[in-house]
Order: structure tokens, then C-alpha cells, then sequence
């Protein structure tokens, strides 16, 4: 199904916004196990798995028209820290850490959530004719 109204930008704030979703969730998940006794800190990462993808999509025998499905095909992974440890009962949560990033990321899906505003007025804009 090809949606021309969307842009690879705004798939790609589409994008961002899950995956600035995905890591909010696993790091409010850190700070309520924070106590929790052997818990590991769970963290999430994106890029990799979207510049692997990109990169096999530029690699292709059409590369314009296949990166759109690299974008879309991109997603958020979550993993666990399990060198990490910092009480003696094994638990792995840096709370200020995990507090700092969590502001940090609230900033982000801000940013995320204006780009996406922007883009939607400037597509009303147009469909207005203004």
C-alpha cells in the first residue's frame, strides 16, 4: 500500500516516535524494578538496526525505490544490561541514571511531536490552498 501524502521524513519521525516510546517504557520499567533484587537495566536501541537497514536498501538493485521499505522495516530493540550491577543484591539500576535519561528523552519525543506538528500544518496549509 503506497501512501503518497507521507513522506520518508515523516516515516522516519514516525519512527523516532516509537522508538522514543519503546525506551520510555523500558525506562520507566528500570525505575520501578529499582529495587527489585537481580533485575538488570533494560535499554533500547535504534540506529543500528536503521543504518543496517538503510544501508542493505543502498546496497539493492534499487535503492531510491526500496528505501522507504528499509525505514518502515526498522524498529526499536530492546536488550539487557547484564554486566552491569550496582548493589550487592545484583540489581543493575542507576536510578539518577535512569531519571536523567528519562528528561532527557521526554525532550526528544517533544522535539519529535512539534517536527510532526509542523509537517501536518504545512500539509493542511497546502490542502487549504492558503
Amino acid at each position: 500500500m503506497a501512501d503518497f501524502l507521507v513522506s520518508n521524513s515523516m516515516l522516519m519521525l514516525e519512527k523516532a516516535m516509537n522508538f522514543q516510546w519503546t525506551k520510555q517504557s523500558a525506562i520507566l520499567n528500570n525505575v520501578v524494578n529499582a529495587d527489585t533484587p537481580g533485575y538488570k537495566t533494560k535499554y533500547v536501541t535504534f540506529e543500528e538496526a536503521l543504518r543496517s537497514s538503510l544501508r542493505s536498501a543502498r546496497m539493492g538493485s534499487q535503492p531510491l525505490s526500496s528505501m522507504r521499505s528499509a525505514i518502515s522495516s526498522a524498529s526499536p530493540a530492546v536488550h539487557t544490561a547484564d554486566d552491569e550491577t550496582f548493589r550487592m543484591d545484583g540489581n543493575g539500576v542507576n536510578v539518577t541514571e535512569q531519571l536523567t535519561e528519562a528528561v532527557r528523552n521526554a525532550y526528544q519525543l517533544n522535539y519529535t511531536f512539534r517536527a510532526i506538528s509542523s509537517d501536518m500544518n504545512r500539509l493542511m496549509m497546502a490542502i487549504r490552498g492558503q
